[in-house]
C-alpha cells in the first residue's frame, strides 16, 4: 500500500492520502483530514466510483486480443507512423511543469479543471516518492502530440492525466498520427509496465461520459468499484483545504 502525507503549509493543517488501499489503512492521530484515491475498501464516507482494472499477468497476445477491433486496426496504422516515444521514468520539476502547461492549455480549450496549485503540490510530492511516470509521444519533428501521466508504485499503475494536443494547432500532414498517438501511447505504456513486472494497471475514473467510458472499455479488463474522497471531522478544515468531496 502506498501512502503519501501531505502537510499544508498556508494552514498547517496535516493531511494523508492513501492510494489503492487493499485493506483498512492506520492511521496517524495526527493526521486531521485523510484522503483516498481509488480505495478497493468499501465506505459509505467515501464517493463510490467505476474504474478498469487491466491485468498485467496476461500474455502480450491476451491483451491484445481483449482489445476492440476498432484499437487493434488504430494500433497496425499508428505502427507505420514515425513516432517519438519519450518515458519520464523519473521526471524532473521541469518536465512536470511543462506538462502542467501543456495540460492546462488543453483544459482551458476544453473548459474543464487545470492542474492548479495544489494539484501540482501533489504531484511534486508523489514524485518525491518515485511514483510517477510521464510519458510522451513526439511528432518525427519533435512537436508533442500527447502526454499520460501515471502513479506507479509496488507494481500497480493507475491513469493518473492524459492529454491530447489540439488538432488545431497541429499542421496538415501531422493530423493523422495525431489520431492514433493517445492509443498507441497507452498501448505502449501497458507493454513497458508489464516488461517491467507490473500486474495491474488502472484505468482511472469511469465517467458518465459515453466516449471517455467507451474510450476505456475498448482497451478490455473489468470493471471495479473503487471508493475516494476526504474524511475529516472538521468542516472549516475541509474548507480551508478547497475539498469538496468529505464527510466526517
Amino acid at each position: 500500500m502506498f501512502i503519501l502525507s501531505i502537510k499544508s503549509k498556508r494552514w498547517n493543517i496535516a493531511m494523508q492520502h492513501f492510494y489503492f488501499v487493499e485493506k483498512p489503512a492506520n492511521i496517524r492521530k495526527s493526521m486531521r483530514v485523510v484522503g483516498y484515491t481509488h480505495s478497493l475498501v468499501p465506505s459509505r464516507k467515501l464517493v463510490q466510483s467505476e474504474t478498469i482494472h487491466i491485468s498485467l499477468r496476461e500474455s502480450e497476445l491476451s491483451l491484445y486480443l481483449a482489445l476492440s477491433e476498432g484499437n487493434r486496426q488504430l494500433l497496425r496504422c499508428a505502427q507505420q507512423e514515425f513516432y517519438q516515444v519519450i518515458l519520464y521514468r523519473e521526471p524532473s520539476t521541469e518536465n512536470l511543469r511543462a506538462f502542467q502547461q501543456f495540460y492546462n492549455q488543453f483544459a482551458k480549450r476544453k473548459r474543464l479543471k487545470g492542474i492548479g496549485k495544489s494539484q501540482m503540490e501533489t504531484l511534486l510530492l508523489l514524485n518525491q516518492q518515485g511514483a510517477l511516470l510521464l510519458s510522451e509521444v513526439q511528432s518525427i519533428c519533435g512537436q508533442t502530440m500527447c502526454y499520460r501521466l501515471d502513479i506507479v508504485h509496488a507494481k500497480k499503475a493507475m491513469s493518473y492525466y492524459e492529454v491530447t494536443c489540439d488538432a488545431a494547432a497541429m499542421a496538415a500532414h501531422l493530423q493523422r498520427p495525431l489520431r492514433y498517438a493517445n492509443r498507441f501511447l497507452l498501448w505502449h505504456n501497458l507493454l513497458h509496465l508489464k516488461q517491467q513486472g507490473f500486474v495491474l494497471y488502472d484505468m482511472g475514473e469511469l465517467t458518465d461520459d459515453p466516449h471517455v467510458r467507451a474510450l476505456k472499455q475498448s482497451f478490455g479488463g473489468e470493471v471495479v468499484n473503487v471508493y475516494s474522497g476526504y474524511i475529516t471531522l472538521s468542516k472549516i478544515r475541509a474548507r480551508l483545504l478547497g475539498v469538496k468531496k468529505w464527510r466526517k
